[in-house]
């Protein structure tokens, strides 16, 4: 199936799931994530969730990691809607966020981190395939953000779906992930 398609079918499965089950399936994600080895990395960059698309709440994660790897430095974004880029920031307590346009949480006088810095992402997506590519929004900002970073990052994701067998429109900008996080088990690909 082309992406425009998974897309559409599956933001629309995760529509129809009910509070009960993303609950459920948060907690067996948390678990997966809390399972994984994070201890070498110094900065961890994590999106923040926007909560009328159902997307995994981080924060529950993100506090995990500020209290068992206090070394870590937590980066979360802004978005730039007219370039589609993203410029990352520091994430700490005392960060102050507010909504983007898009209900984006996102932070307020925090210290700019260069993408090159970054050892691992955590990126929101709706479905990958079982060779790591994946389908988001379809604006790109992952992709660019990948190409960003130095070919070493560890490109990671979270979906509340087990991958397809393919996806079949990959372009040549199309950047895979490495990990997945699901509520049944991680997918290392």
């Amino acid at each position: 199936m082309k992406k425009a398609d998974l897309r559409k079918i599956f933001k629309e499965k995760r529509n129809e799931l009910t509070e009960v089950q993303v609950s459920a399936m948060d907690l067996l994600i948390f678990e997966e994530l809390t399972s994984y080895d994070w201890s070498n990395i110094t900065y961890l960059h994590c999106y923040l969730a926007i909560a009328k698309f159902k997307e995994f709440d981080t924060m529950p994660f993100i506090e995990w990691i500020w209290k068992n790897h206090p070394s870590i430095q937590i980066v979360i974004s802004k978005s730039d809607f007219r370039t589609h880029q993203l410029q990352h920031y520091v994430l700490d307590k005392d960060t102050i966020l507010s909504h983007n346009s898009w209900g984006i949480p996102e932070p307020e006088g925090s210290i700019e981190v260069n993408p090159k810095d970054i050892d691992a992402v955590l990126a929101p997506l709706l479905i990958f395939d079982v060779n790591g590519n994946r389908v988001g929004y379809g604006k790109g900002f992952y992709d660019r953000f990948f190409a960003s970073c130095k070919p070493t990052v560890l490109r990671t994701g979270i979906s509340y779906f087990e991958p397809i067998a393919q996806i079949d429109d990959i372009n040549e900008w199309d950047v895979p992930i490495s990990v997945v996080f699901t509520p049944m088990k991680t997918y290392f690909l």
